[in-house]
């Protein structure tokens, strides 16, 4: 796609999801109709993975330029290098909740991100540069995590243009939902700037008065613990970065086979 489009597309989705979601808000909300006050959770232990191999030095990564090579833990990635680790730590997001995601479901099952980023790249997932050179470096693509998730025995269904409230539909019928939002989302200050661009794994909500009032999430690049591994943010700021689009993700079988 050329870059021109692309960025068009970038400046005219924040404009134009919003209105093309009130259809899937309004068949979520015939699901959600008269759910009772409470607390929801997808059914599913779901374990915590970064993307980085030390979580207590995202800040530094994303705000002081810490380089990756440097990393003590850079092992734990399962790259065969530094180098390769500094590289792709930083575009795995996706991967990294696919990662929690599959080992929800199938705990004997446990990929390597250097793994997962390897058998993506097999599928034609990622491209750095286009044919001529010039830098795309776009995030993974739709078809290669679909493969990905259902080579390690999940389900998989993505959908555009949907409602926050589809997300807690799909927690309630037990699907982890890997939610596309700005990255500005493992921040603490209120977000302003970007539009998508960060996957983060959603597998519970709080319900309150007929509308959700938080959501529980794992964040792979959460700048503070508390943004990490089960973060619990108020409704306003997930929906302040939430870009309408999701993957939803269940077993495809019997999880533990």
């Amino acid at each position: 796609m050329p870059r021109r489009v692309t960025r068009f597309k970038t400046v005219i989705h924040p404009w134009i999801d919003p209105a093309l979601s009130l259809r899937a808000r309004r068949r979520a909300m015939r699901r959600l109709n008269g759910l009772s006050a409470g607390d929801y959770q997808a059914g599913v232990d779901v374990p915590y993975y970064a993307q980085f191999a030390s979580p207590a030095r995202i800040y530094d990564y994303i705000h002081s330029g810490y380089e990756g090579t440097r990393d003590p833990q850079w092992q734990v990635f399962g790259a065969p290098t530094p180098v390769e680790y500094a590289f792709w730590a930083p575009r795995v997001c996706a991967l990294a909740c696919l990662k929690m995601a599959i080992e929800a479901f199938y705990p004997r099952r446990s990929p390597s991100l250097w793994q997962l980023v390897q058998e993506g790249l097999g599928a034609g997932g990622y491209v750095v540069h286009d044919d001529h050179g010039r830098r795309v470096d776009e995030g993974w693509y739709y078809h290669a995590q679909v493969q990905l998730a259902e080579r390690y025995g999940l389900h998989v269904e993505g959908r555009d243009y949907v409602s926050p409230l589809t997300i807690c539909q799909y927690v309630l019928d037990g699907w982890l939902v890997m939610a596309s939002v700005s990255p500005e989302i493992g921040e603490r200050q209120p977000v302003t700037r970007h539009y998508g661009q960060h996957s983060v794994l959603v597998h519970g909500f709080s319900w309150q008065q007929g509308r959700p009032t938080r959501y529980r999430l794992h964040n792979p690049s959460g700048r503070f613990p508390e943004l990490q591994a089960n973060a619990v943010l108020p409704a306003a700021r997930f929906n302040a970065s939430f870009a309408y689009r999701l993957i939803a993700l269940r077993p495809a079988r019997t999880p533990g086979a």
